[in-house]
């Protein structure tokens, strides 16, 4: 299975909100896509309430369900932290949240946290997390992207039919999927729904039997996003 892995860590040190941003991979690292160093989030001298320092903030896309995991050290001040994402870099929203594992009974010097999101969208998206203080001081750490490439290795054929039968081949599991055809008059003439699929499906254009020779539109979707659209012609015995 190919992972998309994106690992971030950055040396930054502020006293106010980060502006969200890119890390630029180092152009000396061939290969493994690292920044090394942390991240410092929040306010040294505690006039916000809350500080920590961020590292090994990473994305990672395997079996179509990204996980995004950090560590945290020293952390102090943090109500919980929110999971963000984003289709184009910009415009971030929130997806789910992660309390804070630090109590007044906790010690611990470093805290390790991981969120999965089970719908990742298709193609490129981008994460990152806000930070949020128990007194409402906020700030966010790096972006990840991640690649999750479903429509390359997926395929609708054939795209001449004769027996009111194709077939739906990925060579990705697609979760919540669902393949879909219609007339030209955007009439839906059936629905077919998967839990899992990967490998070789086989599908009725329509359940009512032949159809007359013409164009229809396959449609192939994965939790709720679409990940292929085809046209298929149909020539009647």
């Amino acid at each position: 299975m190919k992972t998309t892995l994106l690992y971030i860590a950055l040396v930054m040190t502020t006293t106010r909100s980060l502006a969200a941003g890119f890390v630029t991979p180092d152009p000396t690292d061939s290969g493994s896509n690292a920044v090394s160093g942390n991240t410092v989030l929040g306010d040294n001298n505690t006039s916000t309430g809350m500080s920590l320092t961020l590292a090994n903030f990473k994305g990672v896309l395997t079996d179509q369900v990204v996980d995004i995991s950090w560590a945290t050290m020293m952390e102090s001040g943090v109500a919980y932290f929110a999971i963000q994402r984003s289709l184009d870099g910009i415009n971030f929203q929130d997806i789910d949240s992660v309390a804070s594992e630090m109590k007044i009974s906790t010690h611990d010097y470093e805290l390790n946290y991981n969120y999965e999101d089970a719908h990742p969208l298709i193609g490129t998206s981008y994460y990152r997390v806000k930070v949020v203080g128990k007194n409402g001081y906020t700030t966010e750490s790096p972006v990840v992207l991640v690649l999750n490439s479903q429509i390359e290795g997926t395929k609708i054929y054939p795209t001449l039919i004769q027996n009111n039968m194709v077939y739906v081949e990925s060579d990705k599991d697609l979760k919540s999927a669902k393949m879909e055809f219609f007339d030209l008059s955007g009439k839906k003439l059936s629905e077919t729904n998967w839990v899992s699929l990967v490998g070789k499906q086989s599908i009725q254009i329509s359940r009512s039997g032949i159809l007359p020779t013409g164009t229809y539109v396959a449609r192939l979707t994965a939790n709720g996003q679409n990940v292929k659209t085809q046209l298929v012609m149909v020539q009647s015995h």
